[in-house]
């Protein structure tokens, strides 16, 4: 579990570089990490559209960012006109947000899908499962879900239905930015990389 650092431990570009990628490893991998869930915006007709998804793995060596999601969803459609992705993560307690962006690849169907897909708990699956696309109007307040789906009963072999709906999007960040509050000053920080390494970094002023 991460702890909050001081001003004084906060020595160069190269540690703040470091620390931003532990945590968002650390969110992706502790479900109890506030930055476990993240806000993530999409662009559609000159409009931002933000939505919380859960940060579900990150590659700190490669730079990429991934998260689950239904590919009848509203998000997949901007995904899809506009292959690029802004996420934001905060966690009040390490008092850090961090704000990243980058290219979006989508995987439906291949391996990575399979793999994330196998890794995916019989609860979460259901959701995967339900006829009607998330976003649908409807006369009435619902779930979506069905008396089974409700009750989780159904199989693990019968969940395998859902994953002609279950999609992994990979973002290759390419711009990243820190921003750390304290009671004796915020500090701010700024990093762009090019094919999974870094570029350039740079104090900004907060």
């Amino acid at each position: 579990m991460l702890l909050p650092i001081e001003p004084e431990q906060i020595i160069d570009l190269p540690f703040v570089e470091s620390l931003c990628w532990e945590m968002l490893v650390e969110g992706a991998t502790n479900r109890k990490s506030a930055m476990h869930q993240a806000v993530i915006s999409t662009a559609k007709d000159n409009r931002a559209f933000m939505r919380t998804v859960v940060l579900r793995r990150v590659d700190a060596g490669s730079k990429k960012i991934y998260l689950h999601t239904d590919n009848r969803s509203k998000k997949m459609e901007d995904i899809n006109r506009n292959e690029h992705l802004s996420w934001l993560v905060y966690d009040q307690t390490l008092r850090a947000q961090i704000r990243l962006s980058g290219h979006a690849i989508v995987h439906h169907l291949d391996a990575l899908c399979n793999e994330q897909w196998a890794k995916t708990g019989h609860h979460s699956r259901r959701y995967y499962m339900t006829d009607q696309p998330p976003s649908t109007e409807l006369d009435q307040p619902s779930t979506g879900l069905n008396e089974a789906l409700t009750a989780f009963d159904y199989s693990i072999e019968e969940s395998e239905s859902g994953f002609q709906h279950f999609v992994v999007v990979e973002t290759c960040i390419d711009w990243m930015e820190w921003y750390y509050t304290h009671s004796k000053g915020n500090q701010r920080a700024g990093f762009t990389y090019s094919d999974g390494s870094l570029s350039s970094a740079t104090w900004l002023m907060p």
